[in-house]
């Protein structure tokens, strides 16, 4: 009886293997021998086609948008006729390999690819379309992206948090979450030169306060004093680590029941001031802190300037959406806290738009920024684009990876060769990640989509990305102590008492006044 059990096994093992390897001989078709052709590319969503890509980059999952009852892929070297990548499926998922696709970008690094595209109906057969063809950069891209997940409903704001994700993989990551503090807002992160050690970011209302992430240390500042009329808003760390610039802004808001622009984020009035980590202490100048409004400050890679929007005072409201903001820039020292004298880089009214989001390449040749009709906060204006400043030749050009949609922040990769910006060319109201080759030449590439596991994943994902900050490893914390020290006091900013506060001709200057006032 053991005999005839065991024997009875061993058969149904070598049936099961039979059936099972006959399965698997039927997906793994690898090749077509008999097709018609198509005269075009066949439609895929998202649009991966004829765009650069890094080396490193998670699988370019995508959906094919033709009718079919069986699916055929193949991902090969242009040109070469190895095996490269062959997928079969009765969906119209392509969903790649990670183990692959990573082998066969390492394999073709600095080399164009193809990805060829078979159908099949009961009516044609098989059916060939045209190969769409992509290029492999050389240079990576560096390893995560850091956003804001919001949603875009304006008075949905109080669910939001700042993520990680692994560019090279799909996983996402929580670096902090407003559910841990009373769903207040928390907004304006920034890292040191991609730095994931170096971080900061803002919360507002409950637990308000400047987190400061600095090296396994965490703290939690308050940066409003009794000259400045705000805390630190919009931030721009110095390249030494040491020191953050701020805007300190009077936001106000109107709303518009306009579809290329629902909301106006403007100021009354906005200066510049500096944060020195190490002793606690806030400064400025009165060539920053003027009756103009000084805004949205960022660092040259060296250190040596800080670059600014500027713009004059209206007290028209209704003109508030007209106001163009200059780029400019002005010397500062740090070890002398000294300061030079403010230049200006764009003049707005000869370029003919308004600038904001100045972000200068880690390798100090190219100066990235957002240009619209009026205004400086372009998230809710459908006529924000991206231009590029040649700071050698100061050459402006606006880019290709522009849309009929909004495109908003934007960061770089610490090679230069990549950046990141946010756009809601899908639907006009999400805002998603799009990622953007610039070689030698300067010459910028058709931008793709931040890519998921499932292509079909923005279909339903209704949060948007918000201010994407490209950076060189995941930012690792403990989550504990961070909540803690999130719930705790705030240490108390001084201002520098070598400021002449008299000096001080801008809303700063008011802001004493009526302290005194009062």
């Amino acid at each position: 009886m053991k005999a005839f059990f065991k024997t009875a096994a061993t058969l149904f093992q070598l049936g099961f293997l039979f059936f099972f390897f006959l399965g698997l001989s039927g997906c793994r078709q690898t090749s077509i021998n008999s097709f018609r052709q198509r005269p075009h590319p066949p439609r895929i969503e998202p649009d991966y086609s004829d765009v650069v890509i890094p080396p490193n980059i998670a699988p370019l999952n995508f959906v094919i948008q033709e009718e079919g009852d069986s699916y055929f892929v193949v991902i090969h070297k242009v040109g070469e006729k190895d095996r490269g990548i062959r997928i079969k499926s009765k969906k119209n998922l392509v969903k790649i390999p990670a183990k692959k696709w990573r082998n066969f970008l390492s394999k073709h690094v600095g080399q164009k690819y193809s990805i060829d595209v078979f159908i099949k109906d009961k009516t044609n057969g098989w059916v060939k379309f045209q190969p769409i063809v992509n290029t492999i950069a050389s240079e990576k891209i560096d390893s995560h992206v850091a956003y804001r997940l919001i949603n875009p409903g304006y008075v949905l704001w109080w669910d939001m948090g700042i993520y990680q994700r692994d560019l090279e993989t799909f996983k996402q990551s929580t670096i902090f979450s407003n559910q841990a503090t009373n769903n207040n807002c928390m907004n304006c992160h920034s890292f040191c030169m991609g730095n994931p050690k170096q971080l900061m970011f803002h919360m507002r209302a409950d637990y308000g306060g400047t987190i400061l992430l600095n090296d396994g240390r965490i703290n939690k500042i308050d940066t409003s004093t009794p000259y400045t009329m705000s805390a630190g808003v919009y931030p721009a760390w110095h390249p030494d680590g040491r020191h953050i610039a701020f805007s300190v802004n009077k936001i106000h808001q109107l709303f518009y029941n306009r579809k290329d622009k629902s909301i106006l984020v403007y100021d009354n009035a906005s200066d510049l001031v500096i944060y020195d980590i190490n002793s606690n202490t806030i400064t400025t100048s009165p060539k920053v802190s003027t009756k103009r409004a000084e805004n949205l400050p960022t660092w040259s890679p060296d250190g040596k300037f800080l670059y600014f929007c500027s713009a004059p005072q209206t007290s028209n409201t209704q003109k508030r959406d007209e106001v163009l903001y200059d780029l400019c820039r002005i010397a500062y020292d740090t070890q002398a806290n000294s300061w030079g004298e403010v230049e200006t880089v764009i003049q707005a009214s000869d370029f003919g738009l308004s600038i904001s989001f100045p972000k200068i390449s880690p390798d100090g040749s190219k100066l990235l920024f957002c240009a619209s009709n009026g205004g400086y906060f372009n998230i809710h204006n459908s006529f924000s684009d991206l231009y590029m400043l040649d700071l050698k030749t100061k050459q402006i050009d606006p880019l290709p990876v522009n849309s009929r949609q909004s495109e908003g922040y934007h960061s770089w990769s610490s090679n230069s060769r990549w950046f990141v910006f946010a756009s809601k060319r899908d639907d006009g109201l999400c805002s998603r990640l799009y990622f953007s080759y610039v070689d030698d030449s300067g010459v910028v590439g058709k931008p793709f989509l931040l890519p998921q596991k499932d292509p079909r994943f923005y279909d339903t994902f209704i949060m948007n990305y918000n201010v994407p900050e490209i950076i060189t490893g995941p930012v690792k914390v403990n989550h504990l102590k961070l909540v803690q020290t999130a719930h705790g006091d705030a240490k108390k900013a001084q201002f520098d008492s070598t400021v002449n506060i008299d000096a001080l001709s801008g809303a700063t200057w008011l802001a004493k006044h009526k302290k005194d006032a009062d």
